[in-house]
């Protein structure tokens, strides 16, 4: 056991006996709920800080929190003013506390009402959904315990709130219509922008599951000291769920599901005022104050586009993005459209399927993230981004960030974005292409790197071998050039490393130096006073589908003397 004595705070470490990595901490307070009792003997006590229990979610005293944050926030905060003039299409029209039916609402234009939206986790699947064939029926009014659990609770809150609507997406937007949803999903920023409030679910991890009535809190004692009984003296464990989550932090625990899921990233940036429900407690955050019920700091995360708009931190939001999951693939950039219009209204770049024009080129040059959980899965087989968009991949990403200490090298000429829909920020098809020119070092032999996932090495000078960083399993691939001359390159391979029979197909190793890359240079740091180069380059292939063109493979960054590569010969390239 270990006693932290900080500013404001008294914790104790609990460190399991058996050699289980896992602690816990206990805070030591006086609890506010009694303070006026305990003004006499302060002088004895004025050390322990005082500090408030923490409330079922269901509870009053939970809700009167809620109330007076929406109170000062509505009547101060003057960051937080909404434009109403954009309503969501749709709305769950709910009553009042004690109806048993609700009923979906079509917005007229003129439709200025304060509403809630719902951001929570589906689970495996949603009871009741908006379809063609029922939208009529729910239109007319349907049954409230038809409902999960999840849906009932919101519905509850916002009634309690004396609100009469709410935005929940599994029923405001039609499902299995793809114009109805890519209508709506347009409107994403808009609609998170111009909600009242957002209910955040964190403690549900399914649609099933009720946020409002769960069966943990933080464990707290109460003692009342003998020889001072109006002293009463609390101590409960440390929150760490919700925005106190930190992976990297002196608790190890699981994020809850709602950290986990892909749509709910946008939800959370883009409302302008939100309450979660985590696990241990109610928090708030809106574009000027977050807090909790517990007070203690947490890490807030809160609008990181909004405070100062800047390419450094969509390199943030895709960072955190990419190492959540989407039960569809195929909404990888459509789940980030909210976040793009944002920015895009704030810088006026064009977005080009994941980056950002004026970001270039040095956006070009993300990474997959290879010490990070889940970067070992196969390149999705589907088209669904180009190979210079990290959106081309299933697997968390690091962007590249340091751009304040080099010099761009390559410049892009010109891009090329094909859209499926009327969503700028949505779901591209094939075709996309950026044209860059500077130095491309070509026929650059490669080979795998034996008893490694995706390793690989490349021989760009002399005998002097260096490792990629590959966007994933390559497999090799002959072509003819433009000669008619037979040649050997690699590509993004599509299978499953783990499903290959041992010693089977040979297509996934690639031998040493029969396939070839190019490498193009896209940025590079001069270091003083030893005057060497740290030189960046993206690592490509002939497009297996157009010769002409380039696809991506990798990066690599290289160390070498200065003007090591002078003497390569600059060209304009196509990469698709």
């Amino acid at each position: 056991m270990i006693i932290y004595l900080e500013e404001g705070c008294i914790s104790i470490e609990l460190r399991p006996s058996s050699g289980d990595e896992r602690k816990q901490y206990v805070y030591i307070y006086r609890s506010s709920d009694s303070i006026s009792e305990q003004s006499a003997a302060l002088s004895t006590y004025e050390h322990i800080p005082i500090l408030p229990d923490i409330n079922l979610p269901n509870s009053e005293k939970s809700f009167n929190y809620l109330k007076n944050c929406l109170k000062t926030c509505v009547e101060t905060d003057d960051e937080c003013r909404q434009d109403l003039s954009s309503p969501p299409r749709r709305l769950l029209r709910i009553g009042s506390p004690g109806d048993s039916v609700v009923s979906l609402y079509e917005t007229p234009a003129t439709f200025r009402e304060p509403y809630v939206a719902l951001s929570y986790c589906w689970g495996k699947k949603v009871t009741l959904r908006t379809t063609r064939e029922n939208i009529q029926s729910l239109m007319k009014g349907f049954d409230l315990a038809e409902l999960p659990a999840t849906i009932r609770d919101a519905i509850h809150i916002t009634r309690k709130l004396g609100l009469k609507y709410i935005w929940i997406d599994a029923l405001c937007i039609i499902q299995l219509d793809k114009q109805d949803w890519e209508e709506q999903s347009v409107k994403m920023c808009s609609i998170y922008e111009q909600a009242y409030l957002t209910i955040a679910a964190f403690s549900a991890g399914s649609s099933d599951v009720s946020f409002a009535n769960p069966s943990s809190r933080p464990l707290t004692f109460h003692y009342r000291i003998a020889d001072e009984p109006d002293i009463i003296l609390a101590a409960r464990v440390e929150c760490t769920s919700g925005h106190h989550y930190n992976p990297t932090g002196r608790v190890l625990t699981a994020p809850e599901t709602i950290l986990t899921r892909g749509w709910t990233l946008q939800e959370s940036i883009l409302a302008t005022r939100c309450i979660s429900y985590s696990t241990d407690e109610l928090q708030w955050r809106c574009r000027s104050e977050s807090s909790c019920e517990c007070e203690m700091p947490g890490d807030w995360r809160r609008d990181i586009i909004r405070d100062e708009p800047s390419f450094l931190l969509w390199n943030q939001v895709v960072e955190q993005y990419t190492q959540r999951q989407l039960s569809f693939p195929g909404d990888k950039l459509p789940a980030l459209s909210g976040i793009c219009q944002l920015i895009s209204s704030q810088v006026g770049s064009w977005y080009l399927a994941g980056l950002w024009e004026d970001g270039l080129p040095y956006c070009l040059l993300w990474e997959k993230a290879t010490d990070v959980e889940g970067s070992n899965v196969p390149v999705p087989p589907e088209y669904r981004a180009p190979s210079f968009s990290w959106a081309s991949l299933d697997c968390p990403v690091y962007p590249f960030t340091d751009v304040q200490s080099v010099y761009q090298s390559a410049r892009v000429v010109d891009s090329t974005i094909l859209l499926e829909g009327i969503d700028p920020f949505g779901l591209v098809k094939p075709g996309a292409s950026i044209t860059a020119e500077r130095k491309l070092i070509r026929d650059v032999g490669v080979y795998s790197v034996e008893g490694r996932f995706a390793a690989y090495r490349i021989r760009p000078r002399g005998t002097r071998d260096e490792e990629i960083v590959a966007d994933g399993l390559l497999e090799a691939f002959g072509f003819q050039d433009s000669s008619g001359l037979p040649q050997r390159s690699v590509r993004r391979s599509t299978r499953d490393a783990s499903q290959e029979p041992e010693g089977g197909d040979t297509v996934l190793m690639v031998k040493e130096f029969e396939s070839t890359v190019s490498l193009f240079l896209v940025a590079y740091r001069h270091y003083e006073p030893n005057k060497s180069t740290t030189y960046y380059f993206l690592v490509l292939s002939v497009s297996s589908s157009n010769h002409d063109a380039y696809e991506r493979l990798g990066t690599i960054g290289m160390g070498y003397d200065n003007g090591e590569f002078d003497d390569v010969p600059e060209q304009t390239i196509t990469i698709l």
